[in-house]
């Protein structure tokens, strides 16, 4: 008879928010809120964007040295000179509580605890970095730990080394067969067709994870790196227990863009009762009915070598709600326009679809590469501009450029006058291409009129200087 082990931990007390200074890139202190579950579908996911290299990993690396208790060492590659290598990380839970490390009065690598609240039931955090795997061989005393998720998380200390395996995890792997049933019931909801598996021996007596599929059996070394991502998250949940908190880095790991899809509904499901914050580059892990509910976006971006931390404001989450209600404009928060929080920054702003295919043409037709990308497929209309910039202001890109036509001049005085540091201009004619009752600077094949080669090269010309400067 399987044997079905229910998950005995109670947590009151969820993450408010964490604050870094002086860890890696962080040379100045940074706070950063954590989603609010509240019982709507993916209103508890943190979700973190950003370019490569702008701290998303350390964010994870600060959640994972929190979820623990023991003092931590940093080599002088982990902490930044400009906090003449002082590290200090902080949380805060719903209750009050406060646990900070910091690096001991005097300097060096060690650190200090230092803690203020009620430390009654402190919310436990499981952490799964990206670089994720673990050895083919399952040693045999790994099978013989006996070992809670509560005590897993204890024992699985910041190590510091981004590329190592997880080498304790082989005892969670040996749980999988205690609870067969519940742990193949978090993998249907991600995989239409699930692998048969079950723990055997070689005739040297080593334990492994044998996959077998019709005829074919293999071990773990032989598992794509999709599936295995997928177990491996699948194990962080399901023994999992309301009010914990879960960190994902890279979610996206080796998954189709379905896969991708499945996978955030079964975050999203979760995070009606649970924190959970991913560090993602995937556009399909951003769903702003999500956001809508209560989740929270982060941008990351470098700025003089230092790392920022970029939010958006209720204000905006609202217009998003609005844009979400807007049936004639489906496409403006489409796959595409979620593209644009991925970028390292550079972004042009133009009224709609036929203006991003007939720009592209024209620069095509000019031979100029431009220096920036378009946002989506334009922003809805020359009216819904001021939102889409307003967005991106928010989120700490410096260098966005919109191209409006010429009969709306007023609207693009108004836009420079609100967002001093972008640059708005107007084509020569009321439209990018000839329409009825409309001049456009192309014809209605879509071909730059000869009289409009010099403006219209001058202009890009000056929009790739902008984006450069």
């Amino acid at each position: 008879m399987e044997t079905i082990i229910q998950c005995t931990l109670t947590v009151t007390n969820p993450l408010e928010w964490i604050e870094i200074e002086g860890f890696r890139g962080f040379a100045e202190k940074v706070h950063l809120n954590l989603a609010k579950p509240n019982g709507k579908k993916g209103s508890g996911l943190t979700i973190i964007v950003g370019p490569n290299n702008t701290g998303k990993s350390t964010i994870i690396e600060s959640l994972h040295i929190l979820s623990g208790t023991q003092e931590v060492s940093f080599n002088e590659f982990m902490t930044n000179k400009k906090t003449e290598h002082k590290i200090e990380i902080t949380i805060k839970h719903k209750s009050g509580l406060i646990k900070k490390l910091k690096t001991r009065e005097g300097g060096g690598s060690e650190t200090e605890w230092e803690t203020t609240g009620n430390e009654i039931n402190p919310s436990r955090i499981f952490v799964l970095s990206s670089r994720r795997g673990f050895g083919p061989l399952l040693r045999s005393q790994a099978k013989r730990v006996k070992e809670d998720r509560l005590k897993y998380i204890s024992n699985t200390p910041f190590s510091g080394n981004r590329r190592e395996e997880i080498d304790r995890f082989q005892t969670r792997v040996f749980k999988w067969q205690n609870n067969k049933k519940r742990f193949k019931e978090e993998l249907k909801k991600i995989l239409d067709l699930l692998p048969e598996w079950k723990i055997n021996s070689y005739p040297t007596g080593e334990n492994y994870l044998e996959i077998s599929e019709g005829e074919v059996r293999y071990d773990s070394e032989g598992l794509g790196d999709g599936i295995l991502n997928i177990l491996m998250i699948a194990d962080a949940f399901y023994d999992s227990d309301p009010k914990e908190t879960i960190v994902i880095d890279e979610p996206e790991l080796s998954l189709h863009p379905s896969l991708q899809k499945k996978l955030l509904n079964f975050l999203s499901e979760y995070a009606k009762d649970r924190n959970i914050v991913i560090s993602t580059h995937s556009p399909y892990f951003i769903n702003f009915d999500y956001l809508v509910n209560g989740a929270i976006l982060i941008r990351t971006a470098k700025e003089n070598s230092s790392i920022k931390l970029y939010q958006l404001s209720k204000k905006s989450i609202i217009n998003i709600k609005n844009f979400k209600n807007d049936l004639f404009n489906p496409h403006i928060l489409g796959l595409n326009a979620k593209e644009v929080f991925f970028l390292e920054d550079k972004v042009i702003l133009v009224e709609g679809q036929k203006d991003v295919i007939c720009y592209e043409n024209i620069l095509n037709q000019l031979g100029i590469t431009l220096k920036g990308e378009f946002f989506g497929w334009g922003v809805g209309g020359a009216d819904k501009m001021r939102i889409i910039a307003q967005i991106l202001e928010e989120l700490g890109f410096k260098k966005v450029v919109g191209i409006l036509d010429s009969n709306k001049k007023k609207n693009a005085k108004k836009l420079e006058e609100k967002f001093k540091n972008y640059s708005f201009l107007n084509i020569p004619t009321e439209d990018v291409i000839d329409k009825k009752n409309k001049i456009g600077i192309c014809d209605k094949h879509g071909i730059l009129k000869s009289e409009y080669i010099d403006i219209m090269k001058k202009m890009f010309d000056n929009i790739n200087s902008t984006l450069e400067t």
